[in-house]
């Protein structure tokens, strides 16, 4: 769960800032799209990651019965 919340904190983040990002003009917008490049690039690597941990508990959980 802790993946997935850290993934989704990303795409919240992106959502909150984009109404800041359009009052930019295009310039400005692209000098300050660099400084977001590397916190939500090593950020991105826990999508894949949370594959991995849903796959995991899909094969962990299968065999075991709920009753």
């Amino acid at each position: 769960m802790l993946f997935v919340a850290l993934a989704m904190s990303m795409a919240v983040a992106h959502a909150l800032e984009l109404p800041g990002k359009l009052r930019l003009k295009m310039e400005a917008y692209l000098a300050v799209q660099t400084i977001y490049d590397p916190g939500f690039t090593m950020g991105g690597i826990i999508e894949p990651l949370c594959g991995v941990a849903i796959l995991a508990l899909f094969f962990l959980s299968r065999g075991t019965d709920t009753d």
